[in-house]
């Protein structure tokens, strides 16, 4: 049993919940019972009810009258709208670091582009995905703009991208062109070029939402 302490008890399980969504532990479509969430979290079910509430305004869960509470899960429609908005919000973002030019998110990016470096020389999924993971926070942080942090943040949170990561980089030679599509971004960031880092991000997320979604097709909804 995961005990919760006294303070903020609610956003506390609100937290604990989000994570396990986010993280993939909790599936697309898996029915989220109150009752054993709170024998879980060694609360009552009122700090449970109140975390799914929270979670349905972020976009993390359904709930749905007569049937209990869900974990979101995309139709084709709607995978589609996000990586949109996905495309554009991270566009934005590489733009304004192209901008500002700050060398600590590019040092960050850089060395995020190493590790990836070294995961496709050994075929090591698991540390590609901590790269890529740590060049697109080192884009958004690098942007300094809390609001489109703010609202990247809620709308990453709708998908468990990691996992669909995962799925994009099993498709044949997409780990080496994802590596080349991420090199372009540091060169172009570098360069201070914020048209070509736009652009060249918006590139890279519409080629992986491609495979993404060829991923999540065969094995979400067959």
């Amino acid at each position: 049993m995961t005990v919760i302490s006294t303070s903020s008890i609610t956003s506390q399980v609100t937290n604990a919940i989000r994570q396990s969504i986010v993280t993939g532990e909790y599936e697309p479509g898996k029915k989220l019972s109150e009752a054993a969430l709170s024998e879980h979290f060694g609360v009552s079910r009122t700090p449970v009810r109140e975390a799914l509430k929270q979670l349905e305004r972020e976009g993390l869960v359904e709930i749905i009258p007569r049937v209990g509470t869900c974990v979101f899960k995309p139709t084709d429609k709607e995978l589609k709208e996000l990586f949109t908005v996905k495309e554009v919000m991270e566009g934005l973002a590489a733009g304004l670091l192209a901008e500002r030019g700050s060398f600590k998110e590019i040092l960050d990016m850089e060395q995020a582009v190493a590790k990836m470096e070294q995961a496709v020389k050994v075929s090591d999924n698991s540390l590609f995905v901590e790269a890529n993971s740590e060049f697109h926070k080192a884009i958004l942080e690098g942007s300094d703009n809390s609001k489109l942090s703010y609202l990247f943040n809620i709308l990453l949170n709708q998908i468990p991208y990691n996992r669909y990561v995962y799925l994009s980089i099993e498709v044949p030679n997409r780990l080496e062109q994802s590596l080349l599509e991420h090199k372009e971004v540091l060169d172009l960031v570098k360069k201070g070029d914020s048209k070509g880092a736009e652009e060249a991000m918006r590139n890279h997320v519409k080629a992986s939402a491609l495979h993404l979604q060829t991923g999540i097709m065969t094995k979400l909804y067959k």
